[in-house]
């Protein structure tokens, strides 16, 4: 269930997270507020990186009372170190996701 007061907006409003590393894993790809989320996704949303929905996730999730979506969040209480097997899977391409189509 999602949040259903009818003034609500059901997908993550956009933040940074000030005191921790934010790392999602999508378990599957049926992810309401990303587009182009891949089965077995990883993102990675360093602290104080402003994050959130892609242009139009808001407005498309108006009136939506259930998702599919299955995620597992980690955020941590100490930076994560990235390592060289690590950045060998970035997408380049993310960071530019968040431009409107």
């Amino acid at each position: 269930m999602l949040d259903y007061h009818p003034n609500a907006i059901p997908v993550p409003y956009n933040h940074s997270n000030l005191e921790s590393d934010e790392l999602l894993y999508y378990v599957n790809d049926k992810f309401g507020s990303r587009r182009g989320i891949e089965k077995g996704s990883m993102t990675l949303h360093p602290s104080g990186i402003p994050h959130g929905p892609q242009p139009g996730a808001v407005e498309a999730s108006l009136g939506h009372t259930r998702t599919e979506e299955l995620a597992v969040m980690v955020d941590t209480f100490r930076p994560l170190r990235y390592t060289r097997a690590g950045l060998a899977f970035e997408d380049t391409q993310y960071p530019f996701s968040w431009k409107p189509r």
